[in-house]
Parts: structure tokens; C-alpha cells; sequence
């Protein structure tokens, strides 16, 4: 199977536009994006709460941070094509065996750089972003947590379409499927050995099925049977 590209690049109006939304609608999964993911790095944004127009508010306080942090943020954005370039060619063999040699979506994949740690992606564009700030642990968990998911729907979508091309991919049982998948996987030795063990790995409303699919996936590492027990799981 071909290896696709992974491109990493900044897009400050998409700090903007994300920003933005998770303030709009903070809860996501058991989680609080704003205030674990945002206010938790940049506390000058609780004033967002007194601001005659807050999205001027954000808009000026991002423009103002990447101003002022330029050169710092530059040197950081250098540092992540080498954690990647040490790791993606284990990563890709393993999906390739995970996956029964599938192919994947695209030829290229976008990192998008961000001030924030939202880290959400994009299925239609392949593209997400990842939060400056992280160290290597995290910086490759979530490159390698967001290019699963996009073999993941889509070779989902391919095996049972009658399960899964008018699901969302965005809410609902088959987001929660590929989330539940992503934690398992990710907190196998394989993975592990990737980038390190990730404590809480998984969303809070999770807990109880990620319990579910490693003790499946631990009994039968087959992606096929797995994705057909646990969907029947969830369903109940």
C-alpha cells in the first residue's frame, strides 16, 4: 500500500474560526473544550466573557499572539516534522496490518498548526490540526489519532456501507465507534511504542465502552469483527 504525505503548515483564520466555535459550544464528549482546551493556555481569554464583541475580542487576541510570538512559534512548528519523519513509516505498517492493506483516502494529509488544543479534523479536506504547544508525546498521539480516523471511516464506510454511508461522522454512534476504535488502538503496545502511553486516553462519556473494545479487539484483533460487535454494542 502507498504511503500518503503528511504537510504541516499554520492557518491563523482557522485558529480563528475554531476558536470561535468551541467558545459558541463548549461541551463536546464529556468535555469542556473551552476552558480545558483554551482558557487552560490562554487565560487572558476568560475577558472574552466582558467584551462588547467577542469575536473582535478573540480575532484581536489571536492576531496579537501570533505577532508576538512569532519566532517562537516558527522554531516549534520545526521540531514536529522530526518526531514525525521518526515515526510515520512504523505507523503506516501498522494501519497497513490493522487495516488489511486498504487504501488510504488520500495521497496527502494536512497538519495545521494551532494555538489552541481543540485538535479537531476535517474528513472531507483529510486535513486537522495539531496544538503547537505539545510536546512529542503529544504532538504524535494526535497526528496518528486523526490519520486513523480517516482510514478508519473510510474503510468503514467501504466494508459496510449498509451500516455506515448516512452516518455522521461528526456525532452520533459512528463517531463514537471510530473515537472508542482510536482509543483502543492507540493504547495498544504497538501504539504505545509510537508515542508513548497517554493517561485518560479517550473521551470521559467513553470510559465505559473503550473497556468494551480493548477486551474485544485483546480477544480478536480482527478490525471487521470488531467493528461488527461493537456496533452492536452501542446499539443496544
Amino acid at each position: 500500500m502507498s504511503n500518503p504525505i503528511i504537510q504541516l503548515k499554520f492557518d491563523q483564520k482557522l485558529d480563528l474560526e475554531m476558536g470561535w466555535e468551541f467558545y459558541s459550544d463548549q461541551e463536546f464528549g464529556g468535555c469542556n473544550f473551552w476552558k480545558e482546551r483554551a482558557l487552560a493556555h490562554h487565560p487572558k481569554l476568560s475577558e472574552i466573557e466582558m467584551a462588547k464583541n467577542p469575536h473582535l475580542f478573540l480575532d484581536q487576541y489571536i492576531s496579537e499572539f501570533y505577532n508576538i510570538h512569532s519566532s517562537e512559534m516558527n522554531g516549534l512548528s520545526q521540531k514536529t516534522p522530526l518526531y514525525l519523519s521518526e515515526s510515520q513509516d512504523l505507523f503506516f505498517e501498522l494501519v497497513d496490518k490493522i487495516f488489511n492493506h486498504y487504501p488510504w483516502p488520500k495521497k496527502e494529509f494536512v497538519g495545521i498548526f494551532s494555538i489552541f488544543d481543540f485538535c479537531p479534523r476535517f474528513i472531507d479536506s483529510g486535513s486537522f490540526q495539531i496544538f503547537l504547544y505539545d510536546n512529542r508525546r503529544m504532538q504524535l498521539f494526535t497526528i496518528f489519532h486523526e490519520m486513523l480516523h480517516f482510514i478508519f471511516y473510510a474503510y468503514a464506510q467501504k466494508t459496510f456501507p449498509e451500516k455506515f454511508t448516512n452516518l455522521n461522522t461528526d456525532e452520533g454512534k459512528f463517531w463514537d465507534l471510530a473515537e472508542i476504535f482510536n482509543a483502543v488502538i492507540q493504547d495498544t503496545d504497538d501504539f504505545i511504542k509510537l508515542h508513548g502511553k497517554i493517561e485518560g486516553i479517550g473521551y470521559p462519556n467513553h470510559q465505559e465502552m473503550i473497556i468494551t473494545g480493548k477486551d474485544l479487539w485483546k480477544n480478536n484483533p480482527n478490525i471487521n469483527g470488531w467493528i461488527t460487535e461493537m456496533m452492536k454494542t452501542l446499539s443496544k
